[in-house]
């Protein structure tokens, strides 16, 4: 048989390179994060409250994490912050997916829509027969 011996700096240097990637990794995730929540409060922050309360839970998480710790010397507590990032960000997404208009109709004015239509034709709005000869 054959046995490669590897001295430790090799494997040192492979646990510095799998570290690497993790941090890198992890780095995008949170520019990633951190960009969906400013997003999403410059978009949305007057429309709902429930934005505003989670980012009050989220900058008060570590308050009551600390005192939580100084309490009851507990070293979980401060998984409270992590609990209340997740929060944050389920509701960027939510509040985002919420007021997305993908699927929306465009403004057609209802008169215009009826009055142009064959009563008698097809059933399909003039709007969309307009887009349908369009894509054809």
């Amino acid at each position: 048989m054959y046995y490669r011996h590897q001295d430790s700096s090799s494997v040192y240097g492979e646990l510095a390179v799998i570290a690497l990637v993790l941090l890198l990794i992890l780095a995008f995730l949170i520019v990633k994060a951190v960009v969906l929540i400013v997003r999403t409060f410059i978009r949305y922050n007057r429309h709902t409250r429930s934005l505003w309360i989670a980012l009050a839970l989220f900058l008060a998480s570590p308050l009551v994490s600390g005192v939580l710790y100084y309490l009851t010397d507990f070293d979980g507590s401060f998984a409270l912050v992590g609990i209340a990032l997740v929060v944050l960000l389920i509701t960027c997404l939510a509040v985002t997916l919420k007021n997305r208009d993908t699927l929306l109709r465009q403004n057609v004015n209802l008169i215009d829509e009826v009055l142009h239509a064959s009563w008698f034709g097809s059933d399909t709005p003039k709007v969309v027969a307009e887009y349908e000869q369009i894509a054809a």
